[in-house]
């Protein structure tokens, strides 16, 4: 028999499963039958599979102790189960009731990929999940403006087509339902609309996994329509499907450089929130915009990582007189069963640095501002108190090794910012003297770990952490807003322009003359 095992990083394997955990867990009556009404359905259908890599046969009950293990999983360590409706329970019953004699490892884990989509909970993931798809691309790529796709060649040399850019179908499939079938599929129907753009146009690419998914046979090409921009002509084009796919980088292809822009306006450029190099340039470059007229933070397909640049580079926006700043709280999930837990410590790790109001370098200053915090903060959703700890928190202070920068501020984001960087843009937001401009970013914060499975090895990807924006929305099926929306152009996803850059340098010009 092939073998395949899953990729993961060493954790502890959850072995066993109790059926008081699944009765405590369920949203239904222990008695009930399984629902079969069809809301399931769509988690259940098999999927296409990379048929080149050894896998896994399970065996019914072996597929059927994974899934129950799965169950027992997010009942006792996932953290935002109960902020949703889904009966993750009857959903896992039906894709029981529906499992074969024999099932392959990979298919049961592409099944599992599209249950966890549903937990609100968007780290949620099998981990190298498009690696068990079908390796078989469209020889292009999507972009969005507005509401509407265009395809654009994949070394962005130019548009698919030139005079008919949107595409309008694909095999005969309407690219609304293509566009709806993928974002669930990476996040679920409760995904916030960034998170929904961006996974989905990179997912659309893997062709014959998603036409498994419509219900398609695979084939050697493809029928794309496309229509002009007002919609008023179409064309058809046949393209042939790729058996490799080009890697192009991030999207608009965005200088990592900072520098002194015209006008002496500051231009800090945040490309990535796990960079060792750009963290240790943050002060020097700080030092030298100290004497400009505004400062522009580009923080566009910065991705997540770690909070290590909000933490070198908001001090400078801390005057002297400001008390501790709470940016973010968040509540941890407590293991099941596990006795006497000691929440400290837990969350001040490198990659999120929250505090616990026990931890032992938790000052007094930032203790009344905890509490000062609290007295008015309503959270969106309540984590249930028995199943969590008390609040942890991140306190932005001032450093008196950096000075006080009082000019304007603007901060550049997109779809592409995401977990630390929804913490980067979200502890900016509405920040005296900062204006937030470009367009909503991917909502996601949630201490992600994962869990293997034990027969399959499946490893599956789940927040323990609850997190809030200070204003009590989670960040996960959420986002940041803001403040001034500014859209990229076609243009700038071809990296022919970059209008957004452009908008914000008038505003910030304007700003400085006093007429913003």
């Amino acid at each position: 028999m092939n073998r395949y095992r899953f990729k993961f990083l060493g954790v502890v394997v959850l072995i066993g499963v109790s059926m008081s955990v699944l009765v405590r867990c369920s949203y239904r009556a222990p008695t009930d039958e399984p629902l079969d009404d069809g809301r399931y359905d769509s988690i259940s259908i098999i999927p296409s599979i990379n048929e080149s890599q050894e896998h896994v046969v399970l065996n019914r009950s072996e597929a059927s102790d994974d899934l129950a293990q799965l169950a027992d999983i997010i009942c006792t360590r996932h953290s935002y189960t109960s902020s949703t409706e889904f009966d993750y329970v009857a959903a896992i019953d039906h894709l029981k009731s529906q499992l074969p004699d024999e099932i392959p490892a990979p298919v049961l884990g592409l099944q599992i990929q599209k249950l966890i989509q549903y937990l609100g909970d968007n780290h949620a993931r099998i981990d190298n999940w498009l690696d068990l798809l079908p390796q078989r691309y469209l020889p292009f790529s999507f972009g969005f403006k507005g509401s509407r796709v265009f395809a654009f060649h994949r070394n962005r040399s130019g548009l698919l087509d030139e005079q008919h850019p949107y595409v309008r179908s694909i095999d005969g499939i309407s690219m609304k339902a293509w566009l709806e079938r993928a974002g669930d599929i990476t996040s679920g129907p409760g995904g916030s609309t960034s998170q929904r753009w961006q996974r989905s146009l990179d997912l659309l690419e893997y062709v014959d996994f998603m036409r498994s998914e419509l219900g398609l046979p695979s084939r050697a090409d493809a029928v794309v329509m496309l229509e002009s921009a007002d919609g008023s002509k179409a064309v058809k084009r046949v393209v042939v499907v790729a058996d490799e796919r080009e890697i192009i980088g991030k999207a608009f292809g965005i200088p990592q450089e900072s520098r002194i822009l015209s006008g002496n306006i500051g231009y800090l450029r945040i490309y990535s929130q796990r960079d060792d190099d750009l963290l240790a340039s943050i002060d020097p470059l700080m030092a030298e915009f100290q004497s400009t007229d505004a400062l522009i933070i580009d923080a566009r397909q910065c991705g997540g990582g770690r909070r290590s640049n909000l933490q070198a580079l908001f001090p400078y926006f801390i005057s002297p007189e400001d008390e501790p700043y709470i940016a973010n709280v968040a509540k941890l999930r407590i293991p099941d069963g596990a006795k006497d837990f000691d929440p400290k410590g837990k969350l001040d790790v490198g990659d999120k640095k929250l505090k616990y109001r026990d931890d032992d370098d938790v000052t007094d200053l930032e203790l009344a501002a905890l509490d000062n915090f609290l007295s008015t903060f309503s959270p969106g959703w309540s984590p249930p108190e028995s199943q969590f700890t008390d609040w942890y928190f991140m306190a932005m202070t001032r450093q008196p090794n950096k000075y006080f920068y009082d000019r304007p501020v603007f901060l550049v984001m997109d779809w592409g910012v995401g977990s630390a960087g929804d913490i980067f843009v979200s502890t900016f937001k509405g920040w005296r003297d900062v204006t937030l401009v470009g367009s909503p970013s991917n909502g996601r914060s949630g201490n992600s770990q994962t869990f293997p499975l034990t027969n399959s090895g499946i490893p599956v990807r789940l927040s323990t952490m609850a997190s809030f924006q200070k204003t009590g929305e989670k960040y996960d099926n959420v986002g940041i807003q803001p403040d001034v929306v500014i859209e990229a152009e076609i243009s700038d996803w071809l990296e022919a322009t970059d209008t957004v850059l452009e908008r914000v340098r008038g505003m910030v010009n304007a700003a400085v003359s006093g007429i913003y």
